[in-house]
């Protein structure tokens, strides 16, 4: 036999084992490019480490042994003669052969050894170099548990390492590592199927994995609770409009408004007693998530109202108007800030005067609180003062001017009249649009014609002059 003829021997095999596992060896000629192509571990002289129980499989490709073929040799490990195997050398065309060694049940170290088809040993092949060292079964077991297999987008899922004899650990999410620590934890955003992936290592090449899949089904969201306050106008709210969560939902309110309508969430609140009302939007839940509830509160509160009751919004600057006005619904905590437009501010809470220093369009506001969350504003913005400095008013001459303002026919009414008096019509120029003398208590004239603004009627008599304003519309 050829010297220079080694016999190769390659090795495919897994990186990490989890159970009793056949070592596949290929042998071949060193030169034949048959066992290098797509392994994965290569098989050198004393670095087979296999576990109890593992076994080898050798497969042959084509052997030739001192320039001719032998039908049969031997593939040996001294001091196991439970592990020979008999692996047949075939002719070059035929296919590769395989055989395979029984589990090597004891630990130790073994030899390997090659034998021709008569037994006989070939010391001069390299096979002698080789060893396989058997090592005693893994101690270590990978394990870990949750507190179910179903979940919800958002929980806080803790996973609790049970495993035994390892050293460190790696967490697989899917194909993908999240954790290196002994215990992990994750929430998922969005609903999906995912396996969750154990690996324990004893850091002596032992090592173990556990899988179990996880479902997580999207979590029901009805949004935030929500608190309002509505006055009771006649007016209705639709209860949809202050969600923010997911819709799909059904509504039922916890108390007896008795003008809620729980398929189209309106909350009819016209003349509604003063009360908190409560209702709750709930959404169902998906898989194992529970329904989601929003609590939307409603406090109906009194609102307040108020009139004016101006008997004239046409005042000369030397007088003073008398705000009058009457209160519904107002709370007897209400306050008051009342705006006159000319830069004077108030907070009388009962009919009063006020007085406007020049002559001009002002205006009567007053915000009333009720102090509850009701707040309303009150506003006549058409009140007209003019300037009666060139005007003698004696006010000795009671009349009445209707309607004020007008814009077809005007009625002028005396109170008493003894002798004729002048009636003129001026416009706020002073210039002389009327007159004519009346005998009688009662007076009429036509507006119609005359542009609309605001007019001055005055009335003459020995006793002196009576001057009233004319709003003409």
């Amino acid at each position: 036999m050829s010297k220079s003829l080694l016999l190769s021997l390659l090795l495919s095999f897994s990186m990490i084992t989890y159970s009793q596992t056949t070592w596949q060896v290929c042998v071949a000629e060193p030169d034949a490019g048959v066992c290098g192509g797509g392994q994965v571990g290569v098989f050198t002289p004393g670095n087979l480490v296999i576990q109890q129980g593992d076994m080898i499989e050798f497969t042959s490709h084509n052997i030739f042994l001192g320039g001719y073929s032998l039908s049969w040799h031997d593939i040996q490990f001294a001091g196991s003669p439970a592990n020979n195997v008999m692996l047949q050398v075939p002719n070059v065309f035929e296919p590769p052969n395989s055989v395979t060694t029984p589990p090597f049940n004891t630990p130790g170290i073994y030899q390997m050894e090659c034998h021709d088809f008569t037994h006989c040993l070939l010391s001069a092949y390299l096979c002698d170099g080789y060893t396989v060292e058997v090592q005693g079964s893994c101690a270590v077991t990978a394990d870990f548990t949750t507190t179910a297999l179903d979940f919800c987008t958002g929980d806080i899922i803790d996973f609790t390492n049970t495993s035994n004899g390892a050293s460190s650990y790696i967490w697989h999410l899917d194909e993908f590592t999240f954790a290196t620590t002994t215990d992990a934890v994750l929430s998922f955003g969005s609903a999906a199927t995912h396996d969750i992936e154990l690996i324990a290592d004893d850091g002596a090449g032992c090592l173990d994995s556990t899988t179990i899949t996880i479902n997580i089904d999207q979590a029901s969201d009805a949004g935030s609770d929500n608190s309002n306050i509505f006055c009771n106008i006649n007016d209705s709210i639709d209860l949809n409009t202050l969600l923010d969560g997911d819709l799909g939902g059904n509504w039922n309110e916890t108390t007896s408004s008795g003008q809620f309508n729980a398929t189209s969430g309106f909350l009819d609140y016209t003349d509604l007693t003063e009360d908190d009302y409560s209702f709750e939007y709930v959404v169902p839940g998906v898989g194992v998530c529970p329904n989601d509830t929003a609590i939307i509160d409603i406090e109906i509160n009194q609102e307040p109202h108020l009139a004016f009751n101006f008997s004239n919004v046409n005042i000369a600057s030397s007088d003073s108007l008398y705000i009058d006005f009457t209160l519904t619904g107002v709370n007897g905590s209400a306050t008051y800030v009342w705006n006159y437009c000319d830069g004077n501010f108030s907070t009388d809470n009962s009919p009063f005067w006020h007085k406007f220093d020049t002559a001009g369009t002002y205006c009567v506001c007053v915000q009333v609180n009720n102090g509850n969350g009701c707040v309303e504003t009150f506003c006549d913005s058409n009140i007209v003062v003019f300037d009666d400095a060139g005007l003698d008013l004696l006010n000795e001459i009671d009349f009445s001017i209707y309607p004020n303002p007008a814009n077809e026919k005007v009625n002028l009414k005396f109170g008493s009249i003894n002798e004729s008096v002048i009636f003129e019509l001026r416009d706020v120029n002073s210039r002389l649009i009327s007159t004519e003398e009346i005998y009688s208590t009662i007076y009429s004239f036509d507006v119609s014609s005359i542009e609309p603004g605001i007019y001055f009627i005055s009335i003459l008599s020995e006793k002196g002059r009576t001057t009233k304003s004319l709003v003409v519309r």
